[in-house]
């Protein structure tokens, strides 16, 4: 597997103005859309949870990913030309992050590192990566700021969880133009948006990527206080409370876990995570009149979901089913037109039914779809299984 560093520079008038376990996410969340009171829910929670873990709660070591340790200081203003323009110290900057020679950051899916930690271990995963270049970045007075990545979430089995990525990267202003930097296991697929997050977002995924790892480890105290100390930092992140809710009911605190759920749901109603995880939670407890009802809301998303439909597509052509790979690809691309992998699929399953024509026109529109253009440079190392915030599933 390779490891990419990307880098993009777009002038500012073009621009328009996240783990999931159970299923768990690591990583993106969507706003609420009016403002909530989150405090009762989890004080009664906290008041539920053994005394284990509201003492782990409360006395859990302080993390914060921003912070410039002497060492990291020194080097930035000894590696970095402070009379230099802004554009040229960030890229500078960049380049001594992934550089071999310099501090070589090397992709490592464990590692949620703090800014620091990333400076002197070498390793990160991209929240990691961005942790060091945002906090390096502005200790230098230059423009950094987080964003979220929503795109095609890529699920992996660890134990009896299903553990969801989301990638996070660096945005800076430089004069007119907005640079963007990437750290990512593989390239990232035409067709993601993206979010400006702030700093305690950033710190909340930070520490649900913590949590989520804790959980995978055995670790139910830590990832509890890791979760609460998450949620106080930023309370509006809804694959946060369905992790908690994970955690909660397999502890067979039911009750907690159902309201967990639903607050998740309250903030994203489109979190197919949390909806999930509440289907089975109310399987669990034979409510099945409850549970058909989240089947059929979940089969709605999924109908309208243009990467449900590539799933689809990719076990019929697994299964040999071209034709109706076929059907499914079109559905994916009806709802949503401009995606290379759509068509290249397409292509794929029209040259195994024999349709040349269809398979050449599906694979000159692939071509066509355009994709960001690399301005600077793309770094390529040997790296581990991709990571950045968790969503889990059971």
């Amino acid at each position: 597997m390779k490891t990419f560093v990307r880098i993009w520079s777009r002038p500012t008038s073009a621009l328009c103005t996240c783990l999931l376990i159970g299923g768990m996410l690591v990583g993106c969340a969507s706003a609420p859309t009016e403002s909530r009171n989150y405090d009762a829910l989890q004080r009664t929670i906290h008041d539920a949870v053994p005394s284990s873990w509201r003492m782990t709660a409360v006395t859990i070591e302080e993390i914060s990913p921003l912070t410039v340790s002497p060492d990291l200081r020194d080097y930035l203003h000894s590696t970095v030309r402070s009379n230099a323009e802004p554009r040229k110290r960030i890229l500078a900057l960049t380049e001594a992050i992934i550089d071999p020679d310099d501090i070589g950051l090397v992709y490592d899916g464990d590692a949620t590192h703090t800014a620091t930690e990333a400076f002197r271990s070498g390793t990160g995963t991209c929240l990691g990566f961005s942790n060091l270049l945002v906090a390096s970045a502005r200790e230098l007075g230059l423009d950094a700021r987080f964003e979220l990545i929503s795109h095609r979430l890529s699920w992996q089995k660890v134990g009896e969880a299903l553990v969801g990525t989301l990638h996070v990267r660096v945005v800076s202003t430089v004069g007119a133009r907005r640079m963007t930097f990437g750290f990512y296991p593989l390239p990232l697929e035409s067709g993601f948006t993206t979010q400006v997050i702030s700093d305690t977002e950033a710190l909340a995924h930070h520490l649900n990527n913590l949590a989520v790892k804790s959980m995978q480890d055995g670790d139910n105290a830590r990832a509890y206080g890791l979760l609460y100390r998450a949620i106080e930092a930023s309370p509006g992140i809804a694959f946060i409370w369905s992790n908690l809710g994970t955690l909660l009911s397999r502890h067979e605190l039911i009750s907690l876990a159902e309201a967990a759920y639903k607050e998740a749901l309250l903030i994203s109603p489109d979190g197919l995570s949390a909806l999930s995880n509440l289907q089975r939670l109310y399987l669990g407890q034979g409510l099945h009149a409850e549970a058909r009802v989240l089947e059929d809301q979940l089969q709605q998303h999924r109908d309208r979901n243009p990467y449900y439909h590539l799933s689809q597509a990719e076990q019929a052509y697994e299964r040999g089913n071209y034709e109706e790979a076929v059907s499914y690809y079109k559905e994916a691309i009806r709802l949503k037109k401009n995606f290379a992998e759509f068509y290249a699929g397409l292509s794929e399953s029209y040259a195994k039914l024999g349709n040349s024509k269809a398979a050449l026109r599906a694979a000159r529109k692939a071509q066509a779809i355009d994709e960001p253009k690399a301005v600077s440079y793309r770094i390529q190392r040997s790296s581990q299984p991709e990571t950045g915030s968790h969503i889990t599933r059971k």
